[in-house]
């Protein structure tokens, strides 16, 4: 998707905010659909209202007794304000009150391994058409820190790296999976048979190879995109069909030519 000019920015100051708006609007439509702790809520909630309605039912009472009785008894507030005066009501009562106590340990132990989880990037991903990124290192960190347009608007992104944590200027859209790239494992875990690119920036071009050959393994019609050191190894990805590579070493010569025949012209005039 192509991005505005900063003179088209400067233009349409309205256009400008109401496209930021949307893409954080975005954003917070993908947190939602993805967060699970969301949908137990939902399911809390919907089960709050039926036994509200039952309850009120079972002893003639407003429904929205109901629900404060319903409310009460599955958080184990146990406030007593709207007892059971029916033999059934006290046991359907002491039963929820169970039920209430397994709901808040299942939801204390999910925010507890979510947040562990992250962390220690050992989640799944379950999204389709992502961009992976492969390896940390300041390269990735420019990448991410000069990436036009808003982080996590327009496409979502998982990083892959063989390190202890996750990274603490990471940013937060950003999923982190932790292992190494090279094990097939690790690349179903962030979800690459159902992804749209992946990016290869790590220190070695073995390494960076045999990641790109397990890769195209998976899933074949993934986008690759590979960091060389040395030029003598393009020949490689070149034989897999791989073309979108960038070689540093190219790239250091080049910009060493450009700037001594710079400083050529500047010495001549």
């Amino acid at each position: 998707m192509p991005q505005p000019t900063k003179e088209e920015q400067k233009k349409n100051p309205k256009k400008k905010k109401n496209s930021e708006f949307k893409k954080k609007l975005i954003i917070l439509a993908k947190f939602l659909t993805r967060s699970l702790m969301l949908r137990v809520f939902i399911l809390v909630f919907f089960l709050n209202l039926l036994l509200g309605v039952i309850y009120s039912i079972l002893e003639g009472i407003p429904f929205y007794l109901g629900i404060y009785w319903a409310t009460d008894t599955l958080t184990n507030t146990g406030s007593g304000l709207v007892p059971p005066s029916q033999t059934r009501t006290w046991l359907l009562t002491t039963f929820f009150m169970w039920i209430g106590l397994g709901i808040t340990l299942l939801f204390v132990e999910f925010v507890y391994v979510h947040i562990f989880q992250k962390l220690k990037g050992d989640r799944e991903i379950k999204f389709s058409n992502h961009i992976i990124l492969i390896g940390w290192n300041p390269k990735v960190r420019h990448f991410l820190k000069n990436l036009p347009g808003d982080l996590g608007g327009d496409h979502n992104y998982v990083l892959i790296a063989d390190i202890k944590d996750r990274p603490f200027d990471l940013p937060k859209v950003v999923e982190f999976i932790r292992g190494n790239p090279e094990e097939e494992r690790i690349l179903k875990r962030a979800g690459i048979e159902r992804a749209q690119q992946a990016m290869i920036v790590v220190e070695d071009d073995a390494e960076a190879v045999l990641i790109a050959m397990t890769i195209q393994s998976l899933n074949i019609d993934v986008r690759i995109s590979v960091n060389l050191q040395n030029e003598e190894n393009v020949k490689h990805l070149k034989r897999l069909g791989i073309e979108e590579i960038v070689c540093d070493e190219e790239l250091t010569g080049n910009a060493l030519i450009e700037a001594f025949y710079k400083n050529q012209e500047d010495y001549f005039l």
